[in-house]
């Protein structure tokens, strides 16, 4: 390269040099020769080898230049090469080893390093892409290197597209004020942190920020949903809650009554019977919370069904209308009952089931005005058995049928604990229905009364004998 770019053009330049000196000569030196032809070709000659010799040693200076400046590029060319290409990968050569065949193996081996970086940084693109968790990476100057599409949902990127989002400062990409807090703090501090965010967009999410091990410069930060622990979290407080409020209303009037009959209302005989009743009444209440609470958790400490067996529903329903005849009376309701004949049983618990059907019934004869009719069918329904609970009382509001089967909640709150009710009773019928791998369903409107529907699978069990109707249990 030196010879051709420089070399060479000198070269020509120096000879058109001399043969313009050596032309501009010969006039003046016909002259001095006075046109003598012998004269002028004795001292034309010396000139011509003068020329000619300048001419010799410039090439050879020009040579030797070209070739030292060739070698020391091509030294520092061999130096960079082999700098670059890990000792792991190769015998590294001292560069008195270097020649052209050395270096076209580094220029070789340099390519496929290239090339299998460029593939495994696709493959690591691929794979933070298709990460279900958020990603970004940042220099020191909190400028983002590396980020992918989950990172943008999650924490609510103001760009669109995470390609854009790269080489933008963090602060202005992403708009939550405690993550980029965290940063600065990892910045300053080195530890790692782990950031409670939300809601964005709807989730909660755990923030977590550190440097990176092979870049001390650098962060990255990561994101997951946590929506799913929150809720089970918030459900918790709720729970707590709701149990605590449920406790404390008639431990208050229970309280409130007993010290009012230590204060001398024992004396008044009428007062204190009336006042012992309100007490039972809500010991009762109390007692039934318990019971119910008792129940939610053997139904959530396991999801199999204790004790299955075969289990004739047409039996248990006879049973519970039995059971719940005496309480319909006073109310002034008809209970009807009607069973399927042929029903083939189901496997499962049958005082499970049994609670199931009978908190169903006990909530219609509840909400159900007086003199009311409440039917409890029993059919087959392809696969299933299906037990279903109507009554023609007050209905169920739109917006309230989405949370019926919630715990403690309550469509008619203050009538519901007047009448005694818990709020689970629903919840556990949730629970057995789930247990027995089958569905609790309701329709509803409000004045026009309400149908719950439980759907059973039927037993596969050949040898259970199937049900002849209304026999009781």
């Amino acid at each position: 390269m030196p010879f051709r770019r420089f070399v060479i053009p000198q070269l020509i330049i120096l000879a058109v040099a001399l043969t313009a000196v050596a032309l501009a000569a010969v006039p003046a030196l016909g002259e001095a020769t006075g046109n003598n032809d012998a004269a002028f070709g004795r001292h034309l000659v010396p000139l011509l080898l003068i020329c000619a010799g300048t001419f010799a040693v410039a090439c050879v200076f020009a040579f030797v230049f070209a070739w030292k400046a060739a070698r020391r590029r091509e030294e520092e060319i061999a130096k960079l090469m082999l700098d670059a290409v890990p000792e792991a990968l190769m015998r590294r050569p001292s560069l008195a080893e270097v020649d052209g065949e050395t270096l076209s193996d580094v220029a070789k081996t340099l390519s496929e390093l290239m090339d299998e970086a460029d593939k495994n940084q696709a493959q690591l693109l691929t794979v933070i892409s298709s990460m279900s968790d958020g990603l970004v990476a940042i220099d020191h100057q909190q400028r983002i290197l590396l980020t992918n599409d989950a990172a943008r949902d999650l924490l609510a990127f103001r760009t669109a597209n995470i390609a854009d989002a790269r080489n933008k400062q963090l602060w202005e990409v992403i708009p939550i004020e405690p993550v980029l807090k965290s940063v600065t703090q990892v910045s300053l501090t080195g530890e790692r942190q782990t950031v409670p965010v939300g809601p964005v967009n709807g989730k909660y999410l755990d923030v977590t920020v550190c440097r990176l091990p092979l870049r001390p410069a650098c962060f990255f930060f990561e994101e997951q949903a946590a929506t799913e622990t929150m809720r089970y979290e918030e459900l918790r407080k709720e729970f707590v809650a709701n149990v605590s409020h449920e406790l404390r209303t008639p431990l208050t009037v229970i309280k409130g009554y007993v010290e009012t009959l230590q204060d001398g209302a024992m004396d008044d005989r009428p007062r204190a019977t009336q006042y012992l009743a309100t007490v039972q009444r809500h010991t009762e209440q109390l007692t039934n919370l318990v019971d119910d609470l008792l129940s939610l958790s053997r139904l959530d400490s396991t999801s199999a069904v204790p004790s299955p067996r075969p289990v004739h529903l047409g039996r248990i329903a006879s049973k519970v209308t039995e059971l719940m005849n005496p309480t319909a009376a006073k109310k002034g309701h008809k209970l009807v009952l009607q069973v399927a004949d042929g029903l083939r049983p189901i496997t499962g618990n049958p005082e499970y089931v049994e609670r199931a059907v009978s908190n169903l019934v006990e909530n219609a004869i509840k909400y159900t005005k007086e003199n009311g009719l409440i039917r409890l069918i029993v059919r087959a329904e392809g696969a299933d058995t299906i037990v279903e609970v109507i009554d023609n009382g007050i209905g169920i509001s739109a917006d309230d049928l989405p949370r019926i089967f919630e715990r403690f909640y309550r469509a008619e709150r203050s009538r519901s604990r007047d009448m005694g009710g818990t709020g689970l009773g629903l919840s556990i019928v949730k629970h057995i229905m789930q247990a027995h791998g089958g569905t609790v369903e309701v329709t509803s409107a409000p004045g026009k009364g309400s149908t719950f529907r439980l759907k059973f699978p039927i037993s596969t069990d050949d040898a259970a004998q199937a049900d002849t109707g209304g026999a009781a249990a």
